[in-house]
């Protein structure tokens, strides 16, 4: 059992790492792989590993190679840990062969994340396996806080896609969370447990992003969805209860909270029904997902039923838009610029002094959550660039200043702003040579079908794991 402890605590170390890494990239732009939060990332994940191989080795020695080797926990192991093991070559095959991705979402990356959250439910497996107790709170906590791993950037405010998939996509997280923890730990109060050691996770993991000076994510109010789920199971056994209060919950606690909490993205009004519609769609094909439907003498309700769930999953893949609020994947250092910015309200006035200086061309372009806005900057002096851009709501910006010479050549520096506030910066960031962008084609579509569909495969694999009775009849 102390094996599992360390391998969860490994886990959990592990997350703070990605939300590290995410708050870097956010402040400072994309770092060398053996920056702080990679070695801590990687290295917390090889300890998780490690004592989990250091597990079934023991498990081994006292039931027997045979017997181990047949175990389902000790495949999923495996499993797990092979995805997490494709996911970094795969990502830096994508970079060379396609061009920079920094999105979150992007194939290699949700490929990693999957998998990590598969070695979470495999090491709650394990814990319950091993009698539980105390230690199964620890694990039901880390699948919750891992089950939020995908909303990383909604929470901390860079959304490269529209708000609009930010609850959907927390809400069909948490939907998956619960369903699970439900499964392996038999407390009445097992969510509410989890969310509290969640919560308390978050809650670390500010204030020492805060003393590095870097930004900060939310605490998300999972207590709120975790109490209403809990409740939900006194008179609701089946989990298909769960399909619509997860997502009411969500709606409930995270809409009106969003705009007080620092670094949250904000779901705008005109976009609140429709990423309702959203969340309980992927909320019911998670349980769809785990427990199948309910029993039904009418074989064309459950055609009906599995046809709007395949929908409901294509939905956001055909839909989503190429991200381009922030790249953070800088190329080759080509200066320094010198910004002075100031942030009234919705304007965004700026002055720029690039060194060495440039020359052409120069436009300013901000950009978030999709949305790509540009205006001219003019030059007012020697190597000194002026210009403003208005932009339609508030939160984080990245604010982009480009020069292009009349030989082509583009160099480019960006800093990040707080619009609807009253800031004031000043900041040297670097001047440097982008990357050719992304490109698209035969290989990339098939790149990208092939590791969404091995996310895919993992995550069916891992809702339909240790299912003990079918589901009955609601």
């Amino acid at each position: 059992m102390n094996r599992l402890i360390a391998a969860t605590a490994g886990g959990l170390l592990a997350l703070f790492s990605m939300y590290w890494d995410d708050s870097l990239h956010t402040d400072v732009g994309r770092d060398t792989f053996w920056s702080a939060p990679h070695v801590l990332l990687y290295g917390s994940l090889m300890v998780t590993l490690a004592a989990t191989a250091w597990w079934g080795i023991g498990r081994a020695r006292s039931q027997g190679l045979r017997t181990t080797m047949a175990d389902p926990l000790l495949r999923w192991a495996v499993v797990s840990a092979g995805a997490i093991g494709v996911s970094a070559p795969a990502d830096e095959a994508w970079h060379i062969a396609f061009g920079r991705d920094a999105v979150l979402w992007s194939p290699p990356h949700l490929l990693g994340i999957v998998a990590t959250f598969a070695l979470a439910v495999t090491l709650l497996r394990a814990i319950a396996t091993e009698g539980g107790g105390r230690p199964l709170v620890l694990g039901s906590g880390l699948v919750l806080a891992a089950s939020l791993a995908p909303v990383m950037e909604y929470e901390s405010d860079v959304p490269q896609y529209s708000a609009v998939w930010f609850l959907p996509a927390a809400a069909t997280g948490l939907t998956f969370a619960i369903v699970l923890i439900r499964r392996f730990d038999p407390h009445p109060w097992a969510v509410t447990r989890a969310a509290l050691v969640a919560t308390a996770v978050r809650l670390a993991v500010i204030p020492v992003l805060a003393g590095l000076g870097h930004s900060t994510p939310i605490v998300p109010p999972v207590l709120v969805v975790a109490l209403a789920a809990d409740a939900v199971r006194r008179w609701r056994t089946s989990p298909w209860g769960l399909a619509p209060v997860v997502p009411l919950a969500v709606h409930a606690a995270y809409v009106p909270l969003l705009p007080l909490l620092p670094h949250g993205s904000t779901v705008a009004a005109d976009q609140i029904v429709p990423s309702l519609l959203l969340s309980l769609g992927g909320s019911a094909l998670v349980v769809l997902a785990a427990e199948g439907l309910p029993r039904t003498r009418l074989p064309v309700i459950r055609t009906a039923g599995l046809t709007v769930a395949a929908l409901t999953l294509a939905l956001p893949l055909l839909s989503a838009e190429r991200a381009i609020a922030h790249d953070p994947g800088q190329g080759t250092e080509a200066g320094e610029a010198h910004w002075r910015t100031t942030a009234r309200g919705s304007r965004i006035d700026v002055t720029v002094s690039p060194e060495p200086s440039a020359s052409g061309r120069a436009v300013l372009v901000a950009r978030r959550a999709g949305q790509e806005l540009s205006a001219p900057l003019t030059s007012s002096g020697v190597g000194v660039y002026r210009g403003y851009v208005t932009v339609p709501e508030s939160g984080r910006w990245f604010v982009y200043a480009a020069f292009r010479d009349a030989g082509a050549s583009t160099t480019e520096t960006w800093i990040p702003v707080e619009a609807g506030s009253s800031q004031l910066l000043h900041e040297n960031r670097p001047l440097y040579v982008p990357p050719a962008p992304q490109k698209d084609g035969a290989g990339r579509t098939a790149a990208t079908v092939a590791l969404y569909g091995l996310s895919g495969v993992i995550l069916v694999a891992v809702a339909r794991s240790g299912r003990r009775t079918p589901l009955p009849q609601g």
